[in-house]
């Protein structure tokens, strides 16, 4: 019995923390797992970022983007933007953004739109998965996965209000629509077994918008809005007030008296896969580039309210 046990616990010793984690299934040991991976990438020379972002739109798939990269840890990354089939040339220092006009071709800052700034923060990586742990909803782990020869295991949660008010900026009136108050979002991580660095992830958000934009301004009643969504109906006629089925119900009101229209609900999936750690990382950045960044950077030490070369207009 005793020459038994020993070899047993020598294994127990020695057992690595990638068969102690498959073996915990608690939800503290799951982020963890998720904060040591992160903590792993960040602590790399750098890494390369294919993105794809797909856009549900009331069932209806829409012009998402993608987003390819270069990242040269800490601060350093070099972005091919496709959004909405505009593309972009993009160069990241720290918090400074210097982008290529496709009208002009000249380097500009980053001016406040939404939808870029979404793109913006995805491709500072290492932070945004960071920043995504706090407070983590239901934190799991789901099924071992393959992605090419490596395996890996996953690493599922949701992200809570407080850090949702942190991670999306704006009051949800631009061009994404999406506010702390009306979105959800999940992660999904998929982390290499052998060298614990994050191989995969996929943030899904789901919003909700509370009416659709210049719809309902007294133009068009609630069947315009059915057919145009579902096609006309058979006989080609809207339905009569009063036909069967409709007895009882009342359309419901906004504030103003008018006929509420129904939420339309968006699925925004982002799947960024990171490889090549460690491998080809140059970054060149051109002259007039890197005179938007340094005139950004000098703003940011004088403070607010002070213009610079390179500012956005």
């Amino acid at each position: 019995m005793l020459r038994l046990a020993l070899p047993a616990l020598l294994f127990a010793l020695v057992i690595s923390p990638a068969f102690a984690e498959d073996g915990d299934q608690t939800p503290d040991t799951a982020i963890k797992s998720y904060a040591r991976a992160v903590k792993n990438m960040n602590k790399t020379d750098g890494y390369h970022l294919e993105t794809k972002i797909d856009v549900d739109m009331g069932g209806s798939s829409m012009p998402g983007g993608s987003v390819e990269g270069t990242i040269k840890n800490p601060d350093l990354g070099h972005f091919k933007v496709d959004i909405a089939g505009n593309a972009l040339d993009l160069y990241k220092d720290g918090e400074c953004v210097a982008l290529k006009n496709p009208q002009t071709g000249k380097w500009e800052g980053q001016a406040g739109n939404q939808t870029l700034d979404f793109f913006i923060r995805i491709f500072n990586l290492g932070t945004l998965m960071d920043d995504l742990k706090d407070g983590a909803v239901k934190a799991e782990f789901g099924d071992s996965e393959e992605l090419g020869k490596r395996e890996c295991r996953t690493v599922e949660f949701g992200v809570p209000k407080k850090t949702l008010e942190k991670l999306i900026k704006g009051d949800g009136k631009g061009s994404l629509g999406v506010s702390p108050e009306n979105a959800k979002m999940k992660v999904k991580t998929w982390i290499d077994k052998k060298d614990n660095l994050p191989r995969k992830i996929t943030i899904v958000i789901d919003v909700e918008l509370k009416g659709l934009p210049g719809a309902n301004d007294g133009g068009e009643d609630w069947e315009d809005w059915d057919e145009e969504k579902d096609g006309p109906k058979k006989d080609g006629k809207k339905k009569e007030e009063g036909a069967k089925g409709d007895e009882g119900k009342k359309p419901a009101k906004d504030d103003d008296g008018d006929d509420e229209i129904p939420p339309m609900k968006i699925a925004i999936t982002v799947t960024a896969t990171i490889k090549k750690y460690g491998q080809e990382l140059e970054i060149e950045v051109p002259e007039a580039a890197r005179k938007v960044l340094d005139a950004q950077k000098k703003n940011e030490e004088s403070g607010p309210g002070k213009d610079g070369e390179g500012d956005p207009k």
